[in-house]
């Protein structure tokens, strides 16, 4: 006994341990915490807050999820903006205290041991950093989740009136966060069945007590379902995953907490296992018939069913109202209790035994590193909208329309740019007739479009018929280029034709900067984002009047060295003028931390914003390097060589896909990004297609990873493409044809001997 009271830790020892994990864990899920660029999902939640709560309410009726997490970001938007930071800070909040009731279920099991450990294993666990920086309602599932737990404990435990209400609360609002906290209420019921009511002093009693308060949780939750359940979308996306993949992917998000590659993290993540296997059995091996079984059960079941519930809900099914595909953030539901569990069992295991308690807590602790230590340089702010919003906004009068061509990124859109705006459907398919239905009315309501072009709009409207019907009925026409998206002003009237490059009242640079440039005066400027990567183009935007003048613009590093230095010209204006600045990253350029600068009228560099550049360049490869089956040499424009390529020699099937490798090659750098698409072309009409084309890739070079920006000046870049078959593909031979085109405009890259496309060799389908 003396022994062991030696061991306990003083309750003021154990609070400077927890706070200290609290700081640690606060700091790695706001570390970063705005440098990565908003999601889809991401851009929903960011415009359902900004509803009303009755919209809110309406809208997510119609979706899969229940209302809580939104209006909480509604209100918490009014305090904290709608910065990418701002927004993700709630759910920084939340995921600090849920390392707090990991704790608190540890300890409640198991002592301030396991409490304290609890709390170390959710503090640096990736699984819920990551929902921890995101605008999304998993890490305050998970919170209300592990809060559940601890109550239903202390409810078996002590019966008190104050537990009780805290169970009732955490599982109504677990409900009203997420459909699948459902599994919370079932895990806690299926133990209380079958270990605390056998045991119960008074079965009647406790049976009349807790029948009363779990139909407490359901009433209140029964409004909402009789709302929502109408309402709920009925689709599928799900695709077929094995069992025992599945369990890989679940063990491997609980330990690492990345779901991809889970035979990368095996040599880690099965040490994990033995030891949480093992401890487990330590744990019902000693509290065998006592109520120590009962919570390691409460845990193991909450471990299990609630992935075999996500399993099931993912299988493909014709009658399901909603099938999604595996997605291990469903199943962080009860991190907390595998935290608490896997503590608890490594205290057990270890005994008095510091060093073996040291060495799990190492094996341990280190893989969920393994899993940690990459994660926060993966966050990258990128310039998707940004900076095409701020064009907008700089430009837009009340009277301009704004059109979203197509609106498949829409929420993403949406959310840097809150204003009114209409989005053309991703579904539609434009024609003459299309374009005049939608565009006549939102073209006579006004004096002016913008229309911003995504690079899923070439797909909808190859003929580009949205912009033909516009720039046929424009009196004037501003273009602004954005990477893979373009920009477009179309004014209706002569008078807004006048003000193309006046700015909307109230606009001004968002930092200001004075310095007297040649013939300029330089009032301010704007930037969209301090992240950038070697290949990216940076877009930066000078505030200022003067005449008409060419300025230097460019990049220095911390040592002084100029990067980038290239001459613009700055517009005559006698008023505030914004002028934009494209800066192409040269794919040499190092890593560091540079500034923009302008040079003055005496030649001197005026720093501006910073930037952080990244270098993601490989070891350049040569001709020498690879092997040719096919030589071209075709020159296209913008300095694109089309050095050869190869096709797969096996007669490939209906159904199948066509396995291409292009090898290209750069002359010089190039200054825009490009799209290459391959289409494989039969002599049979395609019905469906309405043409030949009976296959189609289209994407940036090698699968989207190396636009040609980032091209080095005799590099050859192998890309490959696996071009699907059409099923109904009759037999015969086909054509495969390749170019490559501007994805914001649809525009193809013309060919230096004539014509925009290359047919290459024959392929035969079938037999």
């Amino acid at each position: 006994m003396n022994a062991m009271r030696r061991r306990r830790l003083s309750p003021g020892i154990t609070l400077s341990l927890l706070t200290g994990l609290l700081i640690a864990g606060f700091g790695l899920r706001l570390h970063r915490l705005g440098d990565k660029s908003v999601w889809w999902d991401e851009g929903l939640a960011a415009w359902t807050a900004r509803q009303s709560l009755a919209a809110t309410a309406n809208w997510t009726a119609h979706d899969v999820h229940p209302p809580l997490y939104f209006w909480l970001l509604h209100f918490w938007r009014l305090f904290s903006g709608d910065t990418e930071f701002g927004l993700r800070l709630l759910s920084v909040l939340i995921g600090v205290l849920t390392v707090a009731a990991a704790y608190l279920l540890g300890r409640t099991v198991g002592g301030r041991h396991p409490g304290l450990l609890a709390a170390l294993l959710m503090a640096v666990s990736r699984f819920d950093i990551t929902w921890s920086q995101e605008m999304r309602m998993y890490a305050l599932a998970a919170l209300l989740a592990a809060l559940a737990l601890w109550a239903a404990i202390r409810v078996w435990e002590r019966g008190h009136i104050l537990y009780w209400l805290a169970y009732i609360l955490f599982i109504t609002a677990g409900l009203y966060t997420l459909y699948l906290s459902v599994s919370v209420l079932v895990v806690v019921n299926l133990v209380w069945l079958f270990w605390a009511l056998p045991r119960a002093a008074n079965r009647q009693r406790e049976l009349i007590y807790w029948s009363t308060f779990q139909a407490i949780a359901l009433i209140l939750f029964a409004p909402w379902l009789a709302y929502a359940l109408p309402r709920i979308p009925t689709w599928s996306s799900a695709a077929p995953v094995s069992p025992v993949d599945f369990i890989k992917i679940y063990w491997t998000a609980l330990t690492v907490g990345i779901p991809l590659d889970v035979g990368r993290y095996a040599g880690w993540t099965l040490p994990v296992l033995a030891i949480f296997v093992g401890g487990t059995a330590v744990l019902l091996w000693q509290g065998r018939g006592k109520n120590q079984a009962r919570n390691v059960w409460l845990f193991v079941i909450g471990l299990l069913f609630p992935a075999a519930v996500v399993y099931a809900v993912s299988l493909p099914k014709e009658t399901f109202f909603y099938a999604p595909p595996v997605a291990p953030r469903y199943l962080i539901i009860f991190l907390a209790a595998y935290t608490a569990l896997l503590a608890w069992g490594m205290v057990r295991l270890a005994g008095r035994r510091r060093l073996a308690a040291l060495a799990l807590t190492t094996v341990v602790v280190y893989t969920a590193w393994v899993g940690l230590r990459s994660y926060h340089r993966g966050r990258v702010l990128l310039d998707d909208y940004k900076s095409l919003a701020m064009t907008i906004e700089a430009y837009k009068r009340p009277s301009d329309s704004v059109i979203l061509f197509t609106d498949t990124d829409w929420p993403i859109f949406a959310y840097h740019y809150p204003d009114e705006w209409r989005g053309v459907p991703h579904a539609w398919q434009i024609t003459p007739p299309v374009a005049d239905d939608y565009l006549a009315p939102i073209w006579e309501a006004g004096d002016g479009v913008w229309l911003v072009v995504t690079p899923y709009a070439g797909v909808s409207d190859p003929q580009g018929e949205m912009s033909n019907w516009l720039a046929e009925r424009a009196a004037a026409v501003t273009a602004y280029a954005y990477e893979d998206k373009a920009l477009y002003f179309y004014a209706r009237t002569a008078a807004r034709a006048a003000l193309l490059q006046t700015l909307a009242d109230g606009a001004e640079p968002r930092f200001a900067k004075t310095a007297v440039l040649p013939h300029w005066r330089l009032a301010g400027y704007d930037q969209a984002v301090a992240d950038a990567r070697s290949g990216d183009v940076v877009h930066l935007f000078l505030y200022g009047q003067g005449e008409e003048t060419t300025a230097s613009v460019g990049l220095v590093d911390g040592d002084g060295a100029v990067w980038q230095e290239t001459a613009v010209t700055l517009p005559a204006a006698d008023s505030l003028a914004r002028q934009q600045i494209d800066l192409l990253i040269s794919p040499d350029t190092p890593s560091g931390s540079y500034h923009f600068f302008v040079r003055d009228d005496a030649g001197a560099p005026v720093q501006l914003g910073a930037v952080t550049l990244r270098q993601k360049q490989k070891a350049i490869l040569t001709a020498a390097d690879v092997t040719v089956a096919n030589r071209l040499d075709a020159d296209f424009d913008a300095d694109i060589r089309l050095v050869g390529y190869d096709i797969e020699t096996e007669s490939p099937q209906p159904g199948g896909v066509v396995y291409l490798t292009l090898y290209w090659q750069a002359r010089e750098p190039i200054t825009q990004r490009y799209k290459v698409f391959t289409h494989l072309l039969g002599k049979v009409y395609n019905a469906n297609s309405d043409n030949f084309l009976w296959g189609q890739q289209d994407n940036e070079p090698v699968n989207n990873t190396r636009p040609t920006t980032t091209w080095r000046s005799g590099e050859i870049i192998v890309d490959s493409y696996a071009i699907p078959i059409d099923a109904q593909a009759p037999f015969g031979a086909y054509q495969i044809e390749i170019g490559l085109y501007d994805s914001a405009t649809g525009v193809r890259l013309p060919l230096a001997a004539g014509g925009d496309h290359l047919i290459l060799g024959d392929v035969a389908i079938g037999d």
